[in-house]
């Protein structure tokens, strides 16, 4: 009766009083006929377990159980969630501050410059570095090169070429010689000439038992006129000889004669290629270039890359030999132009050079100050000597010298200092000039305790 109050009361304080007065009654007997109808449905157990307040309580006794077991459970999950965060950064801690950490520490010295120039001789013939006398050791390198090539005449002529072969010319006259001058003519019997190379000595003739012996001689002779009818077949006794037309009207035109054995051949008349001198120059042009290329490889692959070598240090390509198979306004569809040519080289290597320079201004540089950076050299004058195998050369240059710095001494310093610590430290050493730090992983704040985590770099732009 009580909850029945409350609820109407509740209704009372929403709804205006004119609108409860009418529906009060309605409302109660509504009521009172719900809770029957609800008690019918509840089992005869739970009916008499109602008729008490307390039974009331045992109906709703499930759901506060389930209430707290949730809060007993919303307990345990912050508990554990709070022992994983502390175990995550434990291991956060572990992992950034003890295994992860890293210091890399970038530092530029202070440099100072000293200018040099002299004038070293670059000779072939030492082995090793002269300082007194500024000599430092050189190479003298000779390169040799062959090249031959076969090339295309492209000139046009007539090919009227004289055909060619030998005779056998007898002496049946006399024991006395008997002189040919050249040109001299040989007629076979169907009237065609060929005439002598070159000026011969017919030797006398041999007797025996009262009988003459004709002598003989071989030699040369040429078509009088080009042309392919001049190719004859062997002219042989007793059917075939030359005579000599000189002497026909005397007793020697019978006796002195000639006979071959074997074809006159190489007679001809047509068109035919010939070798231009445009062909000849652009054949050599193009075996010069050859053989400098040739030359040119040798350079590069065979001398050490450690070397230097100066265009002026180079005798320039010399041509020792340029021959050719083949003349101007020969007849020939091919021919083959061959050359040989050397270059000598004076090399030297320029660490020798560096080291001649530092120990020249050793005198003049800071004990605190070493030498951290090749110089750059200007080289202003070069003179060969290929014979010698000597190059002279004049020259300047800056050597830099950098403070000293010990990295271990560094290190040491440093370790589990802080950035403002860091400063206080880099900022009173006169041998540094700038420092970049970088802490690794970004949330640590000092250098790490192990050395080993620590690196250092000192002018790590300077060559």
């Amino acid at each position: 009766m009580e909850n029945s109050q409350k609820k109407r009361k509740k209704v009372k304080d929403i709804f205006p009083p004119h609108q409860l007065s009418r529906d009060e009654k309605a409302g109660e007997e509504k009521e009172e006929s719900i809770k029957i109808k609800h008690l019918k449905e509840i089992p005869e157990r739970k009916i008499e377990e109602t008729e008490s307040e307390e039974s009331i309580t045992v109906i709703t006794s499930p759901l506060k159980e389930k209430t707290l077991r949730k809060e007993k459970t919303g307990k345990r999950s912050k508990i554990l969630v709070g022992v994983g965060l502390l175990f995550l950064s434990v291991i956060f801690y572990y992992l950034g501050f003890i295994i992860l950490a890293r210091a890399e520490v970038n530092i530029t010295t202070k440099k100072i410059e000293i200018p040099f120039s002299g004038i070293v001789l670059i000779d072939k013939n030492v082995s090793s570095i002269d300082f007194s006398k500024a000599i430092i050791p050189g190479n003298l390198f000779i390169f040799k090169a062959n090249e031959s090539q076969e090339f295309s005449s492209t000139g046009h002529g007539k090919d009227e070429r004289k055909a060619k072969g030998i005779i056998t010319i007898y002496n049946n006259y006399s024991t006395s010689p008997q002189i040919l001058v050249a040109t001299t003519r040989f007629e076979t019997p169907d009237n065609k000439i060929f005439r002598l190379d070159s000026r011969i000595v017919i030797p006398g003739a041999t007797t025996k038992n009262g009988e003459l012996i004709p002598s003989t001689i071989d030699v040369k002779v040429t078509a009088d006129k080009p042309g392919p009818d001049y190719n004859i077949e062997a002219c042989n006794l007793p059917d075939c000889k030359f005579t000599i037309p000189g002497f026909a009207g005397t007793s020697k035109f019978k006796d002195f004669y000639g006979v071959s054995t074997a074809p006159m051949a190489g007679g001809s008349l047509g068109s035919a290629l010939l070798v231009t001198s445009e062909d000849l120059k652009n054949a050599e042009e193009v075996i010069m270039k050859k053989i400098t290329n040739s030359i040119d490889q040798d350079l590069q692959n065979k001398i050490p890359p450690e070397l230097k070598v100066f265009q002026e240090a180079k005798s320039g390509v010399n041509i020792t030999k340029l021959s050719s198979d083949a003349d101007l306004g020969d007849y020939r569809e091919k021919f083959t132009v061959a050359a040989e040519a050397e270059i000598k080289v004076i090399a030297f290597n320029e660490n020798y050079l560096i080291e001649y320079i530092q120990q020249a201004i050793e005198k003049d540089k800071d004990e605190n100050y070493d030498y951290c950076q090749n110089p750059e050299l200007e080289y202003l004058e070069l003179k060969t000597d290929f014979d010698k195998g000597t190059l002279k050369i004049s020259f300047k240059t800056n050597q830099v010298t950098c403070h000293k710095l010990s990295l271990d001494e560094i290190k040491r310093i440093i370790v589990n200092k802080d950035r403002k610590a860091l400063d206080q430290i880099f900022q009173s050493n006169p041998g540094i000039e700038e420092v970049k730090i970088k802490l690794w992983p970004w949330w640590i704040r000092k250098v790490p305790n192990s050395l080993q985590k620590i690196k250092i770099f000192i002018d790590p732009h300077t060559k």
